[in-house]
């Protein structure tokens, strides 16, 4: 009975057995007589692809809980957020009787003080206790969704997990954008009065999703699958076929559908063009409106069109389309879905709250004290890089924002620099030194590692770099900026 139907959607008692399937949604009515036969809470488990559902569930054991979340039923009235990691076993608990949740990969456990009617999720599962849930994250960085249902109230409850993501709710949030490493009087002498990014102070109001850590090589190889070759290329370009046969490397020495760990290493060899496309897919796979929208282009030159269209090299992850040189990129205004950061965004997001220092070292920190938040010394070979999330995180509990791989970064509407003028996009955040370079200099040679501060660009004159990236969400689209100046 319980797996009669294909795609169904099983309910499970509070012991882990199943106990039938269904179709449809299941109504409260429906939920609350339920929970009333089998003497306790019920999980509904929602189909997952490729998951082949059980008629027994798994129990996870106490001492495999990693932390627990403790929700008040009085803010389900309003938009929750969890911030939790990839394949996280977490414990969730709400003070009210619940009737269902929904969800769906980390294992988390939910718990409530009352008995709780039904739970619904596509998660791994159980229910411990009468109020209690367990259950395990996604193992793709996204947003999953737990819809929770009281005896007292028909209409479901919302809980949202940020998974290896951070929530940022602004409020009128005072933060500093720009960077000028000399005063006006210099940086005009020195013939760079165009070439500059002023300091200037700004109120932001808006509710943003980021990735706590750069995109790493496995949420490529898991998301991007289809994409990526599945034997060398033939690629007339040295360099791209070099990058491109990484991909065919990472890809052989993994298996579909695999685990990625929080900590993988970075993703430091995508272009511009390859991580608008992901960015896309992470969209597509959460139900959202994709950001970007591809379009043929007869143009040989990339550049900002107007505020939101694009001309940018066609650097795709095949030689499918290899002689095809560039490809316009508009944006989807109405989206709220995955996008790369704009410049101020990523200054924004870089600072984390920093409105005095240059990095978020001190302006006279030592090699030790930088080497706290940053990578100083990554083995930089184009195609390599060092695990996310090992060193400290910024104000905003943003992890590598500076030094261990350079990230793509969009111009919303202008380029400020005059090197490379009108250029769609740069690259922020780190540098691309040798290890022997990054090393504290000699006195007659310059302390390289300094570089690495907020100012910190390249040029990226025709979205062939490669280097790395994190997404953003602006939920609602909602942000609103306000220039106070000093």
């Amino acid at each position: 009975m319980c797996f009669a139907l294909a795609n169904a959607q099983l309910y499970y008692d509070k012991h882990g057995e199943c106990r039938g399937a269904y179709k449809d949604s299941l109504e409260y009515s429906k939920l609350v007589e339920l929970a009333k036969r089998f003497h306790g809470s019920i999980l509904v488990k929602k189909p997952v692809e490729g998951v082949k559902p059980r008629k027994n569930l798994e129990k996870f054991h106490e001492n495999k809980i990693q932390r627990t979340f403790y929700v008040s039923r009085d803010t389900l009235d309003k938009e929750n957020w969890l911030e939790v990691e990839k394949n996280e076993i977490v414990k969730i608990c709400v003070d009210e009787p619940v009737v269902a949740w929904e969800t769906s990969n980390e294992i988390v456990k939910i718990c409530v003080d009352e008995p709780v009617v039904a739970w619904e999720t596509s998660l791994k599962a159980i229910i411990s206790s009468d109020s209690c849930l367990a259950f395990q994250t996604p193992t793709l960085i996204g947003v999953e969704t737990l819809n929770v249902y009281f005896s007292d109230v028909k209409i479901s409850h919302k809980i949202n997990l940020a998974v290896g993501m951070k929530y940022l709710d602004f409020k009128n949030e005072e933060v500093l954008l720009g960077f000028n490493k000399y005063n006006k009087t210099e940086l005009y002498a020195l013939g760079y009065k165009n070439n500059h990014d002023p300091e200037r102070l700004v109120t932001i109001t808006g509710t943003y999703l980021i990735d706590k850590y750069p995109v790493t090589n496995c949420e490529i190889i898991q998301l991007m699958w289809d994409n990526l070759p599945s034997k060398s290329t033939s690629f007339t370009n040295w360099n791209r076929k070099r990058l491109a046969d990484e991909w065919v490397t990472r890809k052989r020495n993994s298996s579909r559908n695999g685990t990625c760990d929080v900590h993988d290493s970075a993703a430091c060899t995508i272009m511009l063009f390859q991580a608008m496309k992901y960015a896309n897919t992470r969209s597509t796979r959460e139900g959202l409106r994709p950001y970007y929208i591809f379009s043929s282009s007869n143009e040989f030159d990339s550049r900002i069109i107007s505020k939101g269209n694009y001309i940018i090299g066609y650097y795709n992850f095949t030689d499918k389309d290899e002689g095809k040189d560039e490809i316009q990129v508009s944006i989807d205004s109405t989206s709220d879905g995955y996008r790369l950061p704009f410049y101020d965004e990523w200054m924004m997001f870089a600072r984390g709250g920093d409105k005095k220092k240059q990095a978020p070292w001190s302006d006279s920190a030592t090699f030790e004290e930088a080497s706290k938040y940053a990578q100083l010394g990554p083995e930089w070979h184009y195609d390599k890089s060092k695990p996310v999330g090992q060193l400290l995180p910024n104000g905003y509990g943003l992890y590598d924002m500076l030094g261990l791989v350079e990230e793509h970064v969009l111009f919303e509407e202008k380029n400020p620099f005059s090197a490379p003028r009108n250029k769609p996009s740069c690259v922020k955040g780190a540098n691309d030194r040798t290890e022997q370079e990054w090393k504290p200099a000699s006195k007659s040679s310059g302390p390289y590692w300094k570089d690495v501060n907020y100012g910190y660009y390249r040029g990226n004159d025709n979205e062939g770099l490669p280097a790395g990236f994190r997404l953003i969400r602006n939920i609602g689209n909602n942000a609103k900026w306000e220039e106070r100046g000093f």
